[in-house]
């Protein structure tokens, strides 16, 4: 007997960690719901669906025949989770749960208890497919850094937008390194009309932020619409930073430039022209090359007498966009290397506010093993092992999770994850996220886009998160290369809809089914006489005369044709 509120029983061998399910009604429950089912010793307990199976008594035979199954059951496999103690303590119980045990849906209370979601914090969208806000503690998310890594497409640069609105709104400083100019649409609000109906169902308003500033480097093409031009101290440059800057490759050329600086750090203070002068000094055939490149950094003007004063990244309640728009590569990631340096001393020594760094394509700045150098990954690696103790925080965007430094991804206790395919890339987040399971690898691939898997400490379990839509202007929207294509017509509603819409369209669906099942029939048995067509059809749908019709005529002109040939024959053979 059923009992009431149950969406099934369960049934077969059952452990204390895991356990199978007859589901009373397939629209009942789906993959990753949340359920609860009593224990005899913890008491009730929650546990989260892993997947659903559909079997029927069905054989192939029977399939090709046009058969209905009599008995159709769907079963759903659960991995417990388990319960809060009276201390807070969340436990797993040590007794199997009893075959033939009902299980129920489980509230949003006791899921919020169970799973350790925070009720205050940053707000990132909607456990998936229920009405429960994700919000993770802000010092959290930004003391013990965080990552980003998704596919190019399903919404990590969104997400990352999500998550600066909300550390704005609690006025965490921010610096945001940006290669591609994404984040300067934070200044105004979103007036996507898509985005403008999700917002009701999120719960968020348009708002544009105007504590949001723009810098770029010298030589930007958007120079005369950002806030302000950055320009760096060129004093005391490593020797590593110039051949990274001026692109010097060949071995002696290097030791020329390793051989000027040593003699210049001697003397004390350096700059690029007197690394210059150091090296027109030294008796070797190789200098006019390194001279030539040196007076290319000089040219540029990235370096100025009076630098702008890195305090002015990491301010309270701001935001910092760094655009490194039309910047080459091997400048951004100089100017990133000289600003993580100098912002991290002036955190040690407590004169700028505790933040956090944004690093868009992580993977040119702090690059694995094997896919390239870079001047700034020895000090990114140390903010990552390091940055805790002093109050600056990471956050690591990237959409190839296999070429980032996989020790500064293990170092971010915080990581969410969209949808990740390539085989390279999960293998990488195998290695980085602690704890990771096969059936959380599988969900990964399939994440449709704009929901995540959150991994966190202060998470009992990951969670999938439908992230919530923007306030701010996303200005990392694709662009149409043609116009009218598929991508630009209207998009169809991607939040979940309420349960009375899933019912009415469960209930569609299973009408066309049950039309197709009828029609798969009257196929299968109109094979024996046009006559019996009329018979099998199904209610509602017309006959049609003209096709039975036809079909005799047809029948009609091979009988002809037949009795004409035997006709033909005997001609032949008996002069008939």
């Amino acid at each position: 007997m059923k009992t009431k509120g149950a969406v099934g029983r369960i049934y077969g061998e059952a452990t204390s960690t895991e356990f199978n399910f007859v589901v009373f009604d397939p629209r009942e429950v789906r993959r990753t719901d949340y359920v609860k089912v009593w224990n005899d010793v913890e008491g009730w307990v929650i546990a989260q669906v892993l997947e659903v199976k559909a079997t029927a008594d069905l054989s192939g035979a029977d399939v090709l025949e046009g058969r209905d199954a009599e008995r159709e059951l769907c079963i759903a496999k659960a991995t417990v989770i388990g319960r809060r103690d009276d201390e807070g303590m969340l436990r797993v119980p040590k007794t199997p749960f009893v075959p033939g045990e009902s299980v129920f849906k489980a509230e949003e209370d006791f899921i919020i208890d169970v799973l350790g979601l925070k009720r205050e914090g940053a707000y990132i969208g909607f456990l998936q497919d229920t009405d429960i806000k994700v919000k993770l503690d802000v010092n959290s998310l930004v003391q013990k850094h965080c990552c980003i890594l998704a596919k190019t497409g399903s919404g990590k640069s969104y997400t990352a937008g999500v998550i600066v609105e909300e550390l704005l709104e609690m006025d965490v400083p921010l610096l945001i390194i940006d290669p591609h100019g994404e984040y300067s649409s934070l200044k105004y609000p979103n007036d996507d009309e898509f985005d403008l109906e999700k917002m009701k169902y999120f719960g968020v308003r348009p708002k544009g932020y105007d504590n949001v500033l723009v810098y770029v480097p010298p030589g930007s093409p958007f120079a005369e619409i950002a806030d302000g031009v950055l320009k760096l101290d060129g004093k005391n440059l490593s020797a590593e930073e110039l051949i990274e800057l001026a692109g010097i490759t060949g071995n002696s050329s290097q030791a020329l430039v390793y051989q000027a600086v040593k003699n210049l750090k001697k003397r004390g203070s350096y700059t690029v022209e007197d690394v210059i002068s150091e090296v027109e000094g030294i008796k070797h055939n190789a200098k006019w090359t390194v001279l030539g490149s040196l007076e290319k950094i000089a040219e540029v003007g990235l370096f100025d007498d009076s630098p702008t004063p890195v305090q002015l990244l990491l301010q309270k309640g701001k935001a910092v966009v760094l655009d490194m728009r039309g910047i080459p590569p091997e400048h951004q990631d100089l100017i990133v290397s000289k600003i993580c340096n100098e912002l991290f001393e002036l955190r040690k020594l407590g004169e700028v506010p505790p933040g956090m760094i944004v690093l868009e394509e992580a993977h040119n700045f702090i690059p694995e093993r094997g896919f390239g150098k870079s001047v700034s990954t020895s000090v990114l690696r140390t903010i990552a092992s390091e940055g805790r103790k002093f109050g600056l925080g990471l956050m690591v965007i990237s959409q190839r999770p296999a070429r980032v430094d996989k020790n500064v991804i293990s170092q971010c206790n915080t990581q969410i994850i969209l949808r990740v395919t390539n085989p390279n890339d999960i293998n990488a987040i195998k290695k980085g996220v602690e704890g990771i399971t096969a059936e959380m690898v599988d969900e990964i691939k399939r994440l449709p886009p704009g929901t995540a898997m959150v991994v966190s400490p202060e998470l009992e379990k990951p969670v999938i998160v439908e992230v919530r839509v923007r306030r701010s202007r996303h200005g990392g929207v694709a662009v149409s290369v043609v116009e009218g294509s598929v991508e630009n017509k209207p998009k169809r509603s991607l939040w979940r809809k309420s349960k009375r819409d899933s019912g009415d369209e469960s209930e569609k669906a299973e009408k066309a089914e049950t039309g197709k099942r009828k029609i798969l029939k009257t196929r299968v048995k109109s094979r024996a006489k046009p006559e019996e067509l009329k018979e099998v059809k199904p209610k509602g749908e017309s006959e049609e005369p003209g096709e039975v019709e036809s079909e005799k005529l047809e029948n009609k002109k091979s009988e002809n044709k037949k009795t004409s040939g035997k006709r033909n024959i005997l001609r032949k053979m008996f002069g008939v």
